[in-house]
């Protein structure tokens, strides 16, 4: 990762950002952090959306030096279901983050938190991820466990726990490397042409999108690349698009949900092609309907 990648990317998100709370909110919120900045008292704190380990992960990355700190091993499976409590009282983050105690305008230091590489070796495909890419799991609608930002990289980690912010489930991600495309993995095609349906029907007419999403059906992945190579230009979108999508998450976890609830047998044994259409109409009339409403 190129140093001044890191540094055009702050300088971008940031703009126009003139308190520190301001400008520690847009910079770790597009590190993957799920934040709310209260405007009148500069407040931040972790939204309750977020995993329990979040707020220390949050508290290492006071230090330049916290990759000599975070020593968990990383997880791309899902070893347990958190408890249902309020996870405020997991860490001080969820009520209030001392955002002086960042060193924001250190480009060094920032370049360091952007470049957390995750050991590819160290993951482990759990077969209860397997359930996840069932038919009858999606119809139902379960609530999926929390995401920690720990284990994901840093220019992708903003879009995966948006997208699972509104109940699809992911199980691998990468920010793109050597030129290759950045791409989030699915949980089986249901997961994958639901997401692909909301691209359609609800981002792509919110933004103009400059860069290829290729859906790969094979294995299920939707890759992201810039046309011209452009990692700056890549990395932007990837946060417009989640920003957006978890902006919109209660509006777009409603619209599966009514969708979910018209499942049938008769749409498990459809082709990807017929599948995706029928998730398309169904997030249209979703959408017209909830507009219809809100006049």
């Amino acid at each position: 990762m190129e140093t001044s990648i890191v540094e055009r990317f702050i300088e971008r998100i940031a703009s126009g950002k003139k308190t520190h709370a301001e400008r520690f909110y847009e910079i770790f919120s597009a590190r993957g952090f799920l934040l709310e900045l209260d405007s009148n008292s500069g407040n931040v704190r972790l939204n309750n959306d977020s995993h329990p380990d979040d707020g220390k992960f949050l508290e290492m990355l006071q230090h330049i030096n916290y990759k000599k700190i975070c020593n968990k091993p990383h997880q791309d499976s899902i070893n347990e279901r958190p408890k249902e409590d309020d996870v405020r009282e997991q860490h001080v983050f969820f009520d209030n983050i001392n955002t002086q105690l960042y060193d924001i305008e250190n480009h060094k230091y920032l370049t360091e938190i952007f470049t957390h590489e995750i050991p590819v070796d160290l993951f482990r495909l759990n077969w209860e991820r397997d359930w996840y890419g069932k038919f009858n799991q999606f119809k139902e609608f379960v609530r999926l466990p929390k995401i920690r930002v720990y284990d994901l990289e840093p220019f992708i980690a903003r879009l995966v726990k948006s997208i699972s912010s509104i109940g699809i489930s992911t199980w691998s991600s990468c920010e793109g490397h050597w030129g290759a495309p950045a791409y989030i993995c699915f949980d089986g095609k249901y997961q994958r042409l639901w997401f692909q349906a909301v691209c359609n029907k609800v981002v792509k007419k919110k933004l103009n999108l400059v860069c290829s999403w290729e859906w790969l059906g094979w294995d299920e992945r939707c890759s992201i690349s810039s046309p011209n190579g452009d990692l700056l230009e890549l990395y932007l979108e990837i946060q417009d698009v989640a920003q957006l999508i978890y902006d919109s998450r209660i509006y777009l976890r409603n619209i599966k949900k009514q969708a979910c609830f018209l499942l049938t047998n008769e749409h498990k044994n459809m082709n990807q092609k017929e599948l995706l259409n029928v998730f398309e109409d169904y997030c249209e009339e979703s959408i017209t309907r909830i507009n219809q409403v809100c006049k």
